[in-house]
């Protein structure tokens, strides 16, 4: 699947299909995006590479596509629904997939990467001064 995806987006850093998507369903590709565009063709590589892919979240470098929450703050603070978002609707699938009709479903892809014309500093992830220190459960009882 990297290959095939690198040969759409060259730039493709890596990619991880999640132990949460059965390791089968939900891809997550990590690009150093240098054109507008490229998320989504890595997308439809991702879904041409496999029919059992049904949704591939594409984030750039800074993020770990190996911890989901990662590339939840990715989805979070990157991507709008109406822009950002791309449904496929009644595509082959796994049978296996409950979810599905007879293999018949839906696929979806997000463009969780900054636009490439935005202030890259907006994107910063913020940090509290020594969260890593703090324990949660000090705070609730």
């Amino acid at each position: 699947m990297l290959q095939i995806i690198r040969n759409t987006v060259p730039t493709t850093l890596g990619v991880h299909l999640t132990a949460g998507g059965a390791c089968r369903y939900h891809v997550v590709i990590k690009i150093d995006k240098k054109h507008e565009g490229e998320a989504k063709n890595a997308m439809f590589a991702a879904f041409g590479s496999s029919y059992e892919i049904k949704h591939v979240v594409v984030v750039d470098k800074d993020v770990d596509i190996f911890n989901m929450e990662d590339v939840e703050w990715a989805i979070a603070t990157r991507s709008q629904a109406g822009r950002d978002v791309m449904i496929i609707e009644r595509a082959a699938g796994n049978k296996l997939d409950p979810s599905t009709d007879d293999g018949i479903g839906d696929k979806m892809g997000i463009d969780a990467t900054i636009p490439l014309n935005a202030p890259q500093e907006r994107f910063e992830r913020v940090r509290i001064p020594r969260e890593e220190k703090l324990k949660l459960e000090d705070y609730i009882e």
